[in-house]
């Protein structure tokens, strides 16, 4: 028996030395093949325009880098979509540039005649140039410096002047049920006149009468519409923040009135007083020439605010928008500050929180009844910079299915990745 456990011990020894019995290292996988990241990207999309939603509405999406203009991604860029409030991406780029970001709105408090023996034996002017931010306590300011010249009487009339835009109110194409913003070259922004026969521009006069007869001085006449004389005296201005601050108020809630009154401003600074939505249509136009976007056959733009449904644009000429204002340096630091935070603030606030967006996508949103759009910029994990679109409409229901769709692309956008370790299938 000894000698056969000897045998098999010996027989064993045998084996493991040509290593039969000789335990074999963990297999090592052979190295992936990188995938082609666009090529991920494409299939990715492809899958979310899948989505029941989008079965019967229209979309047009584009995805271009910023720095290279090379197009990452397309589908229908070309066709026309209601842009909704990412036409205030347009408003703004279009105001930086021709009015420059310290551009201030003025409003201004005249006097008819020369004041003597602390009387003004005439009218008083209040003149607005469509300051979009006016308050009551930037109206209060005026008055206060209007007090220290002394005046204790007002012979005439408070004239209110709001020539610098004309007196049409609401834009073309505008639904009858939306809120009526009774645009006015004068106003305390905010406010609603309490007889709104009167308009903002009296019920500015109004108020400012008040201030004045609160601090004792004697007014004589009337609150009524008219227009400052060439030999009127400036006797206090009112100077508004600047355009870049205005901006990031207008963009960050989408505010309508700011967009009106800074598209007509356009109008009236470029084509001269009075500023009109045609006018401001002809500056717009303009610019979008001035970037190389020429074909007028390709887009239709009525107002600043997208609120109109005559308004008709696409994927193509946002991103080319987009890309044009990251590049000029000039403007890029103000209008990109001025959007929307994905998951942080403005209309993106409760929105990609807890996804590789927050934080770090930045966009205009755009919502009218069967119509929601995104569009701006998001920076992936290589650092490239983005300017996307995302134009959805023509469904029937809530706004909600439209907007998970762009919050995922605008989510993957932010994960994308050049690489070997890119995104794969």
């Amino acid at each position: 028996m000894k000698a056969v456990a000897i045998f098999v011990i010996c027989f064993v020894v045998l084996l493991s030395s040509c290593g039969i019995f000789t335990p074999r290292p963990a297999a090592i996988p052979p190295p992936t093949v990188p995938g082609n990241p666009l090529k991920a990207l494409h299939a990715k999309l492809g899958r979310i325009f899948e989505v029941p939603v989008l079965t019967s509405a229209h979309i047009g999406i584009k995805v271009v880098s910023v720095e290279t203009r090379e197009v990452l991604y397309g589908k229908h860029v070309h066709k026309l979509h209601h842009p909704a409030s990412t036409l205030k991406l347009l408003t703004a780029a279009a105001t930086l540039s021709k009015l420059t970001p310290d551009y201030r709105f003025e409003t201004t408090l005249y006097a008819g005649v020369p004041i003597v023996d602390s009387r003004v034996d005439g009218n008083i002017y209040l003149k607005g140039r469509a300051d979009p931010v006016f308050r009551e306590r930037d109206l209060a300011e005026l008055s206060e410096v209007f007090i220290n010249t002394g005046v204790k009487l007002i012979a005439g009339d408070i004239i209110v002047d709001e020539s610098y835009l004309d007196t049409v109110r609401e834009g073309p194409g505008w639904m009858w049920d939306d809120k009526p913003l009774g645009l006015s070259a004068l106003a305390i922004q905010g406010g609603i006149p309490k007889n709104g026969d009167i308009g903002h521009a009296v019920a500015c006069g109004h108020r400012l009468e008040m201030l004045l007869t609160q601090k004792g001085i004697v007014v004589n006449g009337a609150v009524s519409r008219g227009r400052v004389p060439p030999t009127a005296t400036p006797l206090a201005k009112h100077l508004s923040r600047p355009l870049a601050e205005i901006l990031r108020l207008m963009s960050k809630s989408s505010d309508n009135t700011i967009a009106e009154l800074l598209f007509k401003t356009l109008g009236a600074e470029v084509k001269g007083a009075p500023g009109t939505w045609k006018k401001g249509r002809a500056v717009i136009t303009e610019f979008l020439r001035e970037i190389g976007y020429e074909d007028t056959a390709r887009f239709r733009i009525v107002d600043g605010s997208g609120l109109s449904r005559y308004n008709l644009v696409s994927a193509e000429l946002l991103t080319e928008l987009l890309v044009a204002a990251y590049g000029n340096f000039e403007m890029m630091p103000e209008y990109v500050s001025s959007l929307p935070i994905a998951g942080v603030d403005g209309t993106l606030k409760n929105r990609m929180k807890g996804t590789p967006a927050e934080k770090r996508l930045r966009a205009k949103t755009g919502t009218l009844r069967g119509v929601s759009a995104l569009a701006g910029y998001t920076v992936t994990v290589d650092g490239e910079v983005l300017a996307f679109c995302i134009l959805i409409s023509h469904y029937v229901g809530p706004a909600a299915g439209a907007r998970r769709i762009q919050d995922e692309i605008g989510s993957y956008l932010t994960q994308f990745r050049r690489d070997s370790e890119g995104l794969r299938e």
